[in-house]
């Protein structure tokens, strides 16, 4: 297993282990053991450099997430976008066995690509909060326009989540219907044939499907932290909120939200302006 590559013993194997304790400090020591290899390693390459006797100065090395062996690698810096080009999309028109190809746990590396692959969890979790008053299947490949009848029991599905009057009423994609804000739902039925849909679902996860910059997450996206039937539990990129704020951006509590969560980090909040 890649994860335990620089193991010499059993008590360097934490898989199984369930004291979260010793399993960080297992981890700890295997990733300290990986990460002064690696150093070792740079500092030969310099050494073997320098004694080469040439002029030339030597290429800097950099660490990089090597997507073939799914390991950190110390590589030329003009290797990197033979390893890893950021405009590649994660999850490309593949078959299931040839799309997930990962191993846990993930480089720190992916912190992008987690925030987007929880944006979409947490919009899987809002379907399936609302899958009981659906008609459709969970796993349709396709858009359905559709309209949602009323729960018999309300008492299942969160409040933020229960369709409006619209929804009832008006033919619509049933995407909107995972939209964890009544009004914002209500918006979005209003404001159908006004904007590309496909475009703002893509912006949304921030380019997950097609493939995005290193800094995609700041310019589109939302990030999702929790709770995600609630708005308050959601996080708009300046970007995402620049170009679609006219849509949501004024939406009770949206706003308020993103700015909680960019207060959290130090960072300055927006003002409506932005919208």
């Amino acid at each position: 297993m890649p994860q335990l590559a620089e193991a010499i013993s059993r008590e360097d194997d934490w898989t199984g282990t369930k004291d979260a304790a010793v399993r960080r400090r297992v981890q700890t020591r295997l990733n300290t053991r990986a990460y002064r290899k690696r150093k070792a390693l740079a500092k030969k390459a310099e050494v073997s450099s320098a004694t080469a006797g040439t002029l030339i100065k030597p290429e800097a090395l950099v660490e990089c997430w090597d997507i073939e062996q799914q390991s950190v690698s110390i590589v030329p810096a003009s290797r990197i976008q033979q390893l890893y080009n950021a405009r590649n999309p994660l999850l490309p028109d593949k078959s299931r066995k040839q799309q997930f190809k990962m191993v846990f746990p993930l480089c720190p590396d992916h912190l992008i690509i987690l925030l987007q692959f929880n944006a979409l969890r947490a919009l899987a979790v809002n379907r399936t909060l609302i899958s009981g008053i659906l008609v459709t299947p969970l796993d349709c490949a396709e858009e359905v326009i559709h309209i949602i009848p009323y729960p018999t029991k309300p008492e299942l599905v969160p409040s933020t989540l229960l369709p409006t009057t619209l929804q009832q009423t008006v033919p619509h994609g049933d995407w909107i219907d995972l939209f964890p804000c009544p009004v914002g739902r209500d918006h979005l039925i209003r404001a159908i044939g006004t904007f590309d849909e496909d475009e703002l679902w893509a912006d949304c996860i921030g380019g997950l499907y097609e493939g995005f910059p290193d800094d995609e997450v700041k310019r589109r996206g939302m990030i999702a932290w929790s709770p995600p039937w609630d708005i308050a539990g959601w996080e708009m990129s300046e970007g995402f909120l620049r170009k679609w704020g006219w849509l949501i951006g004024d939406l009770p509590g949206a706003l308020k939200a993103t700015n909680q969560w960019r207060i959290e980090r130090g960072e300055e909040p927006f003002v409506h302006e932005t919208v």
